[in-house]
């Protein structure tokens, strides 16, 4: 892995949590995957190298024919004689062409730079374990970022940067645990909000700033709290390298131990 990516996670927790995380990128891999679709990998059908599928229904029942880039190519190549097409029925098409039977996830285009066991991606650099993502860079363990820097974990972001584990979301900046919001910044743990700022444990809100559970408190006790909740969460996830906590079991009242 690239050092760049491992100095992009310390400025990203450090932006977000107030603490760069102790430890490397891979000791948070289980954290960063939780509630995301990572690529499948498997090996190539005609080589030991590793391919990475996009996670999509599309892609399952033809996984097994997967190839890299270079080697579609080259099978790409291949073809048969007349004689040989003429000859071709719906009973015979499987056996007769056999050695071009095969697809590729691995599409790479663009100016790419640094980009480590990804697949299908176009103009991005510095991104480790990444699929289907476009005009981004520093980015790890995450699913579609577009148009997006420093993000860690997300699922379709858009147009965002400094966040860790958003989702379905589109122009965030300094998040963590944001889902199927808009234009938000310093948010931790909304669901469906749009126009929040310096905001936690929101929903189903709009033109919110320094509130709480969708109640403004004022600055001075915001800080105060966001303090403490930041504190607790890095140090669980400095001990644990996890954390069961998410926007996605917030509502039942507790994490599952």
């Amino acid at each position: 892995m690239d050092k760049a990516i491992e100095q992009a996670f310390e400025t990203t927790t450090k932006v977000v949590l107030g603490k760069a995380l102790s430890g490397k990128l891979e000791d948070y891999e289980s954290w960063l995957l939780a509630h995301q679709r990572p690529a499948k990998k498997h090996q190539s059908a005609v080589s030991e190298q590793m391919v990475y599928d996009p996670p999509l229904v599309f892609y399952a029942p033809v996984s097994k024919r997967a190839v890299k880039q270079a080697e579609a190519l080259e099978i790409g190549k291949c073809s048969l004689a007349k004689e040989e097409a003429l000859r071709l029925t719906l009973d015979n098409a499987a056996q007769m062409l056999e050695p071009m039977r095969h697809h590729t996830s691995d599409a790479i285009t663009g100016e790419n730079v640094e980009v480590e066991e990804c697949s299908l991606y176009i103009n991005c650099s510095y991104s480790f374990r990444c699929c289907s993502f476009v005009n981004s860079k520093y980015c790890a363990y995450s699913f579609w970022p577009r148009d997006s820097e420093y993000l860690f974990g997300v699922d379709t972001v858009f147009s965002s940067k400094f966040c860790l584990k958003c989702y379905n979301s589109v122009n965030l900046t300094r998040c963590l645990e944001v889902s199927h919001s808009s234009n938000c910044s310093d948010c931790y743990f909304c669901h469906n909000c749009d126009s929040l700022a310096d905001c936690m444990f929101c929903t189903n809100a709009k033109s919110l700033r320094y509130a709480i559970f969708n109640h403004e408190v004022g600055k001075e006790k915001y800080l105060e709290i966001k303090k403490r909740v930041l504190e607790e969460m890095t140090k669980k996830l400095e001990r644990d390298k996890h954390l069961e906590l998410s926007i996605f079991n917030i509502a039942e009242g507790r994490s599952k131990r």
